[in-house]
């Protein structure tokens, strides 16, 4: 039960960090669009805590539309996943899946200068990530 209870907050971690990275990109800067980095923590929704770290990157598909892959470590395992996230300005909001445990949730970014805080919530848990290049 904990080892899933950590895959799932791997998935939400990861969701958020894929977003982040999704985010500046939109930001009308095409010097934005690739890898982005950091980590942030993780509450499972029996109120449970973790750290993670993150990677992701993101890909601009259509006018303030992204797509965005991730994959985010903890003491647990590693976990990837996909998103999708859509905005404006320094606000963005999506989903993101993840295939193995077959989790998925909403994401919101707020981007400001060179960094970002993801913010992702399922049934499983919520997580907030600050990512930088």
């Amino acid at each position: 039960m904990q080892n899933f209870k950590r895959s799932i907050l791997l998935s939400l971690g990861l969701g958020a960090l894929c977003l982040s990275a999704v985010a500046p990109a939109f930001a009308d800067s095409p010097g934005l669009s690739g890898s982005w980095k950091g980590g942030g923590t993780w509450t499972y929704a029996s109120g449970q805590k973790e750290s993670a770290r993150c990677r992701a990157t993101f890909k601009p598909s259509g006018k303030s539309a992204y797509e965005i892959s991730g994959t985010c470590a903890t003491q647990s395992g590693t976990v990837s996943q996909t998103g999708f996230v859509r905005g404006s300005g320094g606000s963005y909001r999506g989903t993101f899946y993840n295939p193995e445990f077959d989790t998925s949730g909403k994401i919101s970014i707020s981007v400001s200068g060179g960094s970002q805080v993801v913010r992702l919530s399922s049934t499983k848990g919520t997580g907030v990530i600050r990512l930088s290049r």
